[in-house]
């Protein structure tokens, strides 16, 4: 399989929610601390810097792993193309296998699991 083929992980803890938008903002408050970007810069901004791009990839593959967004519901919430969304999805994926970034992603995905209201 190529690269570019490489197929996304199903969601691993799917939580249902009725509201994709506190979904939204839920990771977008994890990943902006973590990563040290704006809200402007990772839901709105143009491609951006790197640290940026990487931010936005990993918040839409939280997005769609930790809470089962899809990848259309994702890309309306982010303003890019479900496309966009699932090559996200597949960069961070593949760039799990570094067991430093894959511990990262593992931090971020039980801190957005347990963030309830904003705190």
């Amino acid at each position: 399989m190529l690269p570019s083929q490489a197929a996304v992980s199903p969601p691993r803890s799917a939580t249902p929610s009725s509201n994709p938008e506190a979904i939204r903002r839920r990771v977008s408050r994890c990943v902006i601390a973590d990563f040290g970007v704006t809200a402007d810069e990772l839901a709105f901004g143009s491609r951006g810097s790197q640290r940026a791009s990487l931010a936005r990839q990993v918040a839409m593959y939280l997005c769609h792993v930790g809470f089962a967004l899809s990848f259309e519901g994702i890309g309306q919430l982010f303003h890019r193309d479900r496309t966009t969304v699932a090559y996200a999805c597949r960069v961070i994926e593949e760039r799990r296998e570094d067991v430093w970034f894959d511990r990262r992603i593992a931090a971020l995905e039980r801190r957005c699991a347990r963030t309830e209201g904003g705190r």
